[in-house]
């Protein structure tokens, strides 16, 4: 498989541009909370999909824009752009830990040109344009209508990077759901007390939810508990999946 993914440029890239992130934040003047969790770490695991299924990265961007959907402060947006891409980023105020005021500051701070979008992904929205890559890390579980989010997208991107948490398990340790296609719906606040958590999928059932939605799974990897549930700490395991559109549009692009 060639170096280590630790060792490749984009994780390289991307760990050098995450200090010049951290050290902007440190200087933009905020009265709100910052994104707290570490959206960089998400590349390792985008590497190891993409090497295992066998593609380049000009390969997943196919010259078209990327779409980073439920960006939070827009770590990866800013990232990509910084590697010569056009990006378009969504999160919705509504569910934003800071409204998005943490994306627009960093936007300003940095001078980007990146596209920046407030839309409630349940609320009928359709993608506006093609994109080469979608990254849709962390936020399937905050959404009511997941089929409906990645048929829309299977229509409208080439290829796409999925992450959201998965369960092998019950809450009450009484019940394997990872045996099966399932998907466990949680009661408000059960999940880190935040009620716009609504479904966790069992692993098998990730996979069938993006193939009913017009997806073919290139490659996949699990990380966390592998004894795990919907909404205890100790049980969070999370899956990644690289997604290619079988749709008809991106058939006809490439027999072009």
């Amino acid at each position: 498989m060639g170096p280590p993914v630790r060792f490749s440029s984009l994780v390289r890239r991307g760990l050098r541009f995450r200090r010049r992130f951290e050290s902007i934040k440190k200087n933009v003047a905020a009265d709100f909370a910052w994104y707290p969790y570490d959206s960089f770490v998400n590349l390792f695991a985008m590497e190891r999909l993409r090497r295992e299924a066998g593609l380049t990265r000009d390969e997943l961007a196919g010259g078209l824009p990327l779409l980073d959907l439920g960006t939070a402060d827009g770590a990866l947006a800013f990232l990509f752009e910084s590697l010569g891409m056009t990006v378009h980023a969504c999160d919705w105020s509504g569910a934003n830990i800071n409204h998005m005021e943490g994306v627009r500051r960093m936007a300003a701070a940095l001078g980007s040109r990146v596209e920046i979008e407030d839309v409630n992904l349940d609320a009928g929205w359709t993608p506006p344009r093609e994109y080469g890559l979608v990254l849709f890390l962390g936020t399937l579980y905050h959404l009511k209508n997941p089929f409906g989010v990645l048929e829309a997208l299977a229509r409208r991107a080439r290829y796409c990077f999925l992450s959201t948490r998965v369960a092998e398990w019950s809450p009450d340790r009484a019940v394997e759901l990872g045996r099966v296609p399932a998907a466990y719906l949680l009661a408000p606040g059960e999940l880190n007390g935040d009620t716009t958590n609504y479904w966790v999928f069992t692993p098998p059932g990730l996979v069938r939810l993006a193939e009913r939605c017009g997806w073919r799974v290139l490659s996949q990897w699990r990380s966390g508990s592998r004894t795990s549930d919907p909404a205890s700490a100790a049980g969070d395991e999370r899956q990644f999946l690289l997604l290619e559109s079988a749709g008809d549009y991106f058939k006809s692009m490439s027999k072009s």
